[in-house]
């Protein structure tokens, strides 16, 4: 059976590089799109949009005067019994009668709104101010979206990148693990030491196992982020993303964000939030100029029209009118209810001003907070290249001494395990930064995709 052994590696090793090759490459923009692309509540508005610009076609059409063309036809009968009727004493006789007589008509008719203090006008305003609103809140979605996935995109990197420290590790204490075998068979080390280093080799084993089953949930999380089928196979990959950033790149970044009452000041034009709730109050400030015309504003309507009428079809043109005029209206009382309505305008600009000031002060907390988060991750990430040097010594001479006799296996295993965590901290913190940073310039308004 051994003589087959290389052809069946070697197949299953094509299998597995041929499932490997033929995934997808998918990078960060790209992800961005296809979540865009999946989200039903980015399709929803978009529709939301489109019918917001009929509204606004309407009430432009309101502006102009419609024109209806009216036809009728009626027949009618009159029947009544002959009779004697006397006048004076002498008898008159009526005869039975039996008639039907049509009537056609056909004509145009046609109003306008002439004036009602240009509400109308402002009306079309209204609508368009309605428009934005669903517009802004469409960019918001969409930006809610890149950021979501940007932060289960990061994840699945960190995942990746936790895999290979393991698979890294888990080697690096097999070929302790055979060392120790051999020291073992020329009488340098005990059996219980061959068992030792064997329960550590099963224990990083472990390790590996639970980051591959991390890094598998990570782009399960991901292909949620995205709304994607969970059969689509991709490989996470962007050269724009690097876990090696120098010490300048990151004192760069930190020096980006520095003066933080300046970018928080800068973040108010950007927020999609802080715009919505401008375009409310911009939206409540028309609807109480409307409610205000109402109140005080006559209505003004003009109105013409030509109608054709006959008792014969062949001679409609024979009988024609024609007719135009002006009526006008006044609201005096009408229960209280357009006064009510320009008030309940009123209080809903002052609520929403106040929602505005609220909203300020939970951005300012919003970015202080973020940049706390990052200059964290940046500290962290200088203790940590410290701590590892430290650690990678202290492995080196941990090994050194056992391998000559003057020290214990323990301190090599401890030594491993340390430097091990610190690296797969260290991961954790690089993507950490770049994800806080993310945070900020989502914070910000300022986040790209």
């Amino acid at each position: 059976m051994r003589k087959f052994t290389f052809p069946v590696v070697l197949l299953i090793f094509l299998i597995i590089s041929g499932n490997v090759y033929s995934q997808e490459v998918l990078d960060l923009n790209e992800a961005v799109r296809i979540a865009l692309r999946n989200s039903s509540t980015v399709s929803n508005l978009e529709d939301n949009l489109e019918i917001q610009k009929l509204s606004t076609s309407t009430a432009v059409g309101q502006l102009f005067p419609d024109l209806n063309l009216t036809a009728n036809w009626n027949r009618n009968n009159t029947f009544s019994d002959g009779t004697v009727r006397f006048e004076n004493g002498v008898p008159i006789i009526i005869p039975k009668q039996d008639t039907w007589i049509n009537n056609f008509g056909v004509g145009f008719r046609s109003n306008v709104t002439l004036f009602n203090g240009f509400s109308n006008y402002t009306q079309i305003e209204l609508q368009r101010e309605y428009e934005n609103s669903v517009r802004i809140n469409l960019d918001k979605e969409r930006y809610d979206i890149a950021f979501r996935v940007n932060s289960a995109y990061f994840n699945v990197l960190k995942r990746e990148k936790i895999i290979v420290i393991n698979e890294e590790n888990l080697s690096d204490s097999r070929a302790q693990l055979e060392s120790i075998r051999e020291f073992m068979n020329v009488g340098r080390r005990t059996i219980a030491d061959v068992y030792r280093q064997d329960v550590q080799v099963a224990q990083n084993e472990l390790l590996l196992e639970r980051s591959i089953n991390d890094f598998e949930k990570s782009k399960i999380d991901l292909q949620l982020a995205m709304n994607t089928d969970f059969s689509m196979t991709y490989q996470v990959s962007d050269p724009n993303i690097r876990d090696d950033i120098s010490d300048i790149e990151l004192q760069n970044i930190m020096n980006r964000y520095a003066n933080v009452s300046t970018v928080t000041n800068r973040s108010f034009a950007n927020r999609y939030d802080y715009k919505a709730t401008l375009q409310e109050i911009k939206i409540s400030k028309t609807q109480f100029s409307i409610d205000n015309k109402s109140l005080y504003f006559p209505t003004v309507n003009g109105n013409i029209s030509y109608l054709l009428n006959s008792a014969n079809f062949n001679d409609i043109l024979d009988s024609r009118s024609f007719s135009f005029g002006l009526s006008i209206s006044y609201p005096i009382f009408q229960g209280n209810s357009l006064r009510n309505r320009s008030q309940t305008s009123e209080i809903a600009i002052k609520q929403k001003e106040e929602n505005l000031r609220l909203l300020e002060k939970r951005i300012q907390g919003e970015i202080r907070k973020a940049y706390i988060d990052l200059e964290t991750q940046y500290k962290q990430i200088e203790i940590l290249k410290r701590n590892i040097a430290s650690a990678e010594q202290d492995k080196l001479l941990s090994e050194e001494s056992y391998r000559v006799g003057t020290g214990i296996l323990l301190d090599v295993q401890t030594a491993n395990v340390k430097l091990n965590t610190l690296r797969i901290d260290i991961i954790n913190s690089y993507y950490d930064f770049l994800l806080a940073e993310k945070n900020l310039q989502y914070y910000l308004g300022e986040l790209r995709y």
